[in-house]
C-alpha cells in the first residue's frame, strides 16, 4: 500500500531503546516516522527546526513524498541498504557561514536528490553518518519515494 508521508518527528531522548553505541533509532509506521536521538548527539534546537521544516515540506506539498508500507515488516528500515539508488537523500554538516543567518538546518531538494544542510555543532558526525545509512535504505531502496510528477492515484492517508 502507498501512503502519503504526513509526519516526520525528531526528538532527543535519554535512551528510548536506542541500541548501545548508536546515536539514533528510527521507528516507522504507516505515513510517518519518528527519529529518536540519543542525548548528546543533537541539540534540541536542531530537532525543533527539523520538525518545523518537515511540517512545512509535508504540509505544503501534498503527495511530494510517498511511503510504500507493509505492516508485516515494521523494522524494515533496520535492514542494510540494497543499493537500488532510487533517490539520494543525505545529511551534511556545514559551517554556519553556509546557512542563512539564524538557520539551524536547510533542506535543498531537486528531483532525485535531497540534502539536509545541518549547522556544525548541532549534530555529531556519528548521528549524521547513521542518518545517512538509514536514508540510503529508506529513500535509496524506494521505501519512501519522491514524487515530482502527479501521482497516478492519490496516496492513502493513515
Amino acid at each position: 500500500m502507498i501512503y502519503e508521508v504526513t509526519n516526520v518527528q525528531f526528538a532527543v531522548t535519554a535512551t528510548r531503546h536506542i541500541p548501545e553505541r548508536r546515536a539514533c533509532l528510527l521507528a516507522e509506521e504507516a505515513g510517518a516516522i519518528s527519529v529518536y536521538i540519543r542525548d548528546g548527539h543533537a541539540n534540541k534546537r536542531l530537532c525543533d527546526s527539523l520538525n518545523e521544516l518537515h511540517r512545512d515540506l509535508l504540509g505544503g506539498a501534498k503527495g511530494r513524498w510517498a511511503q510504500t508500507w507493509d505492516g508485516r515488516d515494521p523494522r524494515r528500515v533496520e535492514a542494510p541498504p540494497k543499493g537500488r539508488g532510487v533517490a539520494d537523500v543525505q545529511w551534511k554538516i556545514v559551517p554556519a557561514s553556509a546557512l542563512p543567518t539564524g538557520a539551524d538546518c536547510l533542506p535543498v531538494e531537486e528531483k532525485g536528490h535531497f540534502t539536509w544542510l545541518i549547522r556544525e555543532g548541532l549534530a555529531t558526525q556519528q548521528l549524521c553518518d547513521e542518518m545517512n545509512d538509514y536514508l540510503k535504505r529508506i529513500t535509496g531502496d524506494g521505501l519512501w519515494v519522491q514524487r515530482w510528477d502527479d501521482p497516478p492515484e492519490p496516496p492513502h492517508r493513515p
